[in-house]
């Protein structure tokens, strides 16, 4: 449950209950995932790069996207 605190703008959290859980259930079920899209994926990574180059002056390497298809 949140509370909204007007005041101060942001939200106070209270805990209603308690909930006990196996540990290893829990564990399997927090670090499995599910692939997500690589197209997406490596566009993040692009970006990224992207925010890293001097001057927006491209590498004289291939990006991630050719690299991928290919």
């Amino acid at each position: 449950m949140r509370i909204d605190d007007q005041t101060s703008n942001s939200y106070r959290l209270k805990r209603t209950r308690t909930v006990y859980t196996g540990f290893e259930s829990t564990l399997i079920t927090l670090t499995k995932s599910e692939p997500g899209n690589i197209n997406e994926f490596v566009a993040v990574l692009q970006d990224k790069l992207d925010e890293k180059l001097e001057d927006n002056n491209p590498p004289d390497a291939p990006t991630l996207d050719q690299i991928v298809e290919g």
